[in-house]
């Protein structure tokens, strides 16, 4: 497997955009959620249907490359 490098302003427009996708899909199932509890939908959905725990796996994984990618301060002693 091959490890690209991101640029700061690649990993923040990646973040961006999962953050944007992330709310849509928040909003989707509380639609579908209140759409199943009112009869709209015989169809009781979960965040796993909309990949919502799965965006946030991927959100935790950036933060922690994030932090590994980033040089170690120095402390003079």
């Amino acid at each position: 497997m091959m490890r690209e490098e991101f640029s700061e302003s690649e990993v923040n427009l990646i973040t961006q955009g999962l953050d944007l996708l992330l709310a849509e899909k928040q909003e989707a199932h509380r639609w579908a959620d209140e759409s199943y509890r009112y009869g709209g939908s015989e169809i009781a959905y979960t965040e796993s249907d909309f990949g919502i725990p799965q965006i946030i796996a991927l959100q935790g994984k950036i933060d922690g490359a994030t932090v590994l990618d980033e040089p170690e301060s120095k402390v003079s002693a």
